[in-house]
């Protein structure tokens, strides 16, 4: 674990930027300006959790290489940390169009207020403020905030979960093996559930199964958490839809409701 120690008042951050002249802190800094200060430090090779302390006359920064968004499922942080974030390195994509230079971005999220990201683009720091979406989502869990819930209700987020099963299915099987019934595809279903606390706790207790997701975290996940990580991994339903169409006979499509 690397740890940096920032000075507040009137003293200088330790380990500045070689392109910046150290810059005192505010006393209490937002977390906004605590993105644009930190981003600078340091490059990460790979990518890096961040965490803040704040210390009566300093903050202390603190930063664990991870491997995958997925190592950040099932922990939490301590009290003590006033933001947690993620540092990486790489080419930024600003809507869908990808920026030639690379640059350091630093996503961070405080206890209160809302998150910020910060650009680095070598030349100037870019500030973007706010911000949503999966990992937004993992770092409020870190920190035992709730996030936003589900876009959608829970029947069709399962519908999502069974067209997938039976497409999985049908790529799976031996070449020249029968396409699934009507009762093949019908086992397939998961069973009807009233709301998102259901599903939240069918996947804890392993009565269903969802990719990516085992039942420690689903346990550690909430509502709008779970919805969006299952669906970040799963094919867009459009497609699979026009997949099964080609794939699945015509009875079993019409008992699916997709003819």
């Amino acid at each position: 674990m690397i740890v940096t120690s920032l000075a507040t008042g009137s003293s200088a951050a330790s380990h500045p930027s070689s392109r910046e002249a150290p810059v005192a802190l505010h006393p209490v800094p937002s977390t906004a300006e605590l993105a644009t200060r930190l981003v600078t430090l340091v490059n990460p090779d790979l990518p890096l959790l961040v965490g803040v302390v704040r210390h009566r006359r300093a903050i202390q920064v603190l930063r664990e290489p991870i491997i995958d968004l997925a190592d950040l499922v099932g922990h939490s942080v301590p009290d003590c940390w006033a933001a947690v974030g993620l540092h990486v390195s790489g080419q930024v994509s600003r809507n869908g169009q990808p920026e030639t230079p690379r640059a350091e971005v630093l996503y961070l999220l405080g206890r209160h207020g809302p998150p910020a990201t910060a650009v680095d683009w070598g030349s100037h720091v870019e500030l973007l403020e706010g911000g949503q979406g999966l990992l937004t989502d993992l770092l409020r869990r870190l920190l035992g905030q709730p996030t936003p819930p589900p876009a959608v209700d829970p029947m069709r987020f399962l519908s999502h979960i069974w067209i997938n099963r039976v497409l999985t299915t049908v790529l799976d099987r031996p070449l020249g093996s029968p396409s699934p019934t009507p009762g093949d595809v019908s086992r397939m279903c998961p069973d009807p559930v009233d709301d998102w606390a259901q599903v939240r706790l069918r996947c804890s207790n392993g009565s269903l199964e969802i990719p990516g997701v085992d039942p420690a975290a689903a346990d550690w996940l909430d509502d709008g958490s779970l919805y969006r990580l299952v669906e970040s991994g799963l094919p867009d339903p459009v497609e699979i839809v026009a997949d099964l169409t080609e794939l699945l006979s015509h009875e079993t499509l019409e008992h699916m409701g997709l003819d």
